[in-house]
Formats: structure tokens, sequence, C-alpha cells
């Protein structure tokens, strides 16, 4: 594989701050790094809707084969097994819509509009490990993210893209600030209102720590897990005229994946075509550590469980594509 081409580009506005503090706008890191991607046949037809990385296993989720789940060696990519199917038995699923990592050796799965988590274990086949319908009558859930204490973070279907905090045990409900730019938007009908809001959720039990990264705009927030705002800003550039990112093509931010140190966001700094993929990562204080590229045009994707390789799946092929990443942090963190 190539390991990478390093290349330097002069990139610091002058309305930007190089150190970020609430309310700043921050500049992006001058140096890029551009990674090629490597690819294996998974041997299985993929299609995948999902993927999942934790220590010694790759989960690829497809909802359009009989089992639901393909299970790789995350070192090797060499193919384990596939297992799971809908149903109602004790060890069957019910309709999901993502997967994400829980621990060393199980993922969870978050119900399809309703408030259901069901934990699943992949090691020596698998099983799953435990179901929990949360007791929400309030909405439609959207989306869920489990915190810790019975705290969840949960997108109510009323507020259209907003997000709410929700103690299972209390039962008590506390909305999460409003998005910054919403009294700045256009008239529009509830999906693309649901766009204008959209954010890309990252979440660290350990550091109890909630970062959104907006999906219309290069602009970021870290919440700490009572919904205090802790920082926030712009990046590369002041959004002095909200209207230009309204009216843009596509999204700014558009997916991330994180691990227990770094978070990984997909942004687009442009809208002209490319054959590129281009990354930032931050740390779970709210530091825009380094940005790089990966000379492949992706859309799933998901980060090893120590943050060193990308791995990535396509719709029209059944390889598995990865590259080594760890230099791009080397730089930035010391890491070895």
């Amino acid at each position: 594989m190539k390991i990478f081409l390093y290349i330097i580009s002069v990139l610091c506005l002058a309305a930007c701050s190089k150190s970020p503090s609430k309310g700043l706008c921050i500049a992006l890191p001058a140096d890029v790094q551009v990674f090629e991607m490597d690819s294996v046949d998974s041997g299985v037809l993929l299609n995948a809707t999902g993927m999942v990385a934790l220590p010694d296993y790759l989960i690829i989720s497809n909802l359009h084969k009989d089992t639901l789940f393909d299970v790789f060696d995350v070192h090797s990519l060499e193919y384990r097994y596939s297992g799971l199917i809908y149903g109602g038995g004790s060890n069957d699923m019910l309709p999901f819509r993502w997967i994400r990592p829980l621990d060393s050796h199980r993922f969870y799965a978050i119900g399809l509009g309703v408030p259901l988590v069901t934990v699943v274990d992949v090691e020596g086949g698998l099983k799953i490990d435990g179901r929990k319908q949360l007791e929400w009558e309030k909405d439609v859930c959207q989306n869920l993210y489990p915190l810790k204490n019975g705290k969840v973070l949960i997108q109510p279907g009323k507020r259209q893209g907003g997000w709410s905090l929700y103690d299972t045990t209390s039962g008590d409900v506390s909305d999460m600030p409003d998005s910054p730019f919403q009294e700045d938007e256009p008239e529009a009908d509830m999906i693309q209102t649901f766009q204008y809001r959209a954010v890309n959720v990252a979440v660290n039990a350990d550091k109890e720590r909630i970062a959104f990264f907006y999906s219309k705009f290069p602009f970021v927030r870290f919440f700490d897990f009572d919904g205090n705002l802790l920082v926030e800003y712009s990046v590369g550039e002041e959004i002095s005229d909200p209207q230009k990112f309204f009216h843009r093509e596509g999204m700014y931010y558009w997916g991330c994946s994180y691990t227990a140190d770094f978070i990984f966001v997909k942004y687009a700094p442009d809208n002209e075509a490319s054959d590129v993929t281009c990354f930032q990562v931050w740390d779970w204080e709210g530091n825009l550590l380094s940005r790089f590229n990966v000379a492949d045009k992706i859309n799933l994707f998901t980060v090893s469980a120590d943050g060193k390789r990308i791995f990535a799946a396509k719709n029209d092929n059944n390889h598995i594509f990865w590259c080594n990443i760890a230099s791009a942090l080397d730089r930035k963190t010391g890491m070895e």
C-alpha cells in the first residue's frame, strides 16, 4: 500500500484564531496528509448498511439478506461468521437503524423509530445479550445515545432535528440548546427543517462529553452530560451570513466515528465534485488536532478502537476498504 503523500497547504484565515475558545472561529490546520486505501474481498455479499469496529472484530450490518450481521477479524479482515435474523424470538432482532460499539466484544443497535436498545455479543458467534425498551411515550424517537446512570440523549420527532436529555429513572426531560442558526432558517417543510438543524453526534461516557457537528455549517459545539455548553466555534470561516450555508448544496459535516480519545468527522470544504474524502480529527476537550484526506470517495465508514485505521464499505461491491492513518495522529498527539 502507498502509505501516504504528505502535502502542505497554507490555509490560515485571517478571521480565525489559532486556539479555540467559546464563540471564536478557529483555523483549519495547515498540514494535510493524503492516504490511499487498500481493499480485500469480504467473501460475502455485503451491501453494507452499518459498520462497527471493536478491538478484535469488525461488524458489518446488511439489511438485504437473511442474516443481518457479518463479523470479520479486525486485524486481518478475514471473514469469521454471520448471524441473527429479524423475528420475535429471544435471539432475534427487531427492526433497527443504527449500530454502535459498546465495549470490547459487544455492540448495540437502536430501534427503528422506537426507543429500543438491543445489545449484541459477538464472541463465539452472534447472540443477543440484552434488550431495553425505554418508557418514552412523549413522541416518536428518531435516534438516541445511551449516556450513563440511566440518562440518554434522545431525538424527539417534534423537535425536528433537535435533541433532548431524558433521565429514564426520574422521567425528567430537558431540551438541549436549539441550533444557533434556527432563527435564520428559511421557510421550509418538515423534512428540510430537519436537515437545516441536523447534527453529527459523538458521545463519550467516560469523559461525559457530547459533541455536535452541524451538518449544514462549519460549526461545532461540545456539551457535558447535563447539557451545559462547554465550547462552541466556527471552523475555517466565520458564519456571518447563515443564508449562504442554508442554500449551499449538500452538507458540510456528513458523518463521524469516534473512539475513547478521538473524533473523526467527514467534512466537505467546498461544493465541488471531488475524488477524495476529507476528515477532521478532534479530541474530547474540543480541540481540532489535525485533518487528512482519503484518496477515495467513501460514505459508510468506521474507525478502529485505537484510532489508527479507517474501514469503509461501498454499495457497488463486496470489498472492505481500509487505510492506516496512524501517522496523522503521531504528528499531533505523540502516539506511537
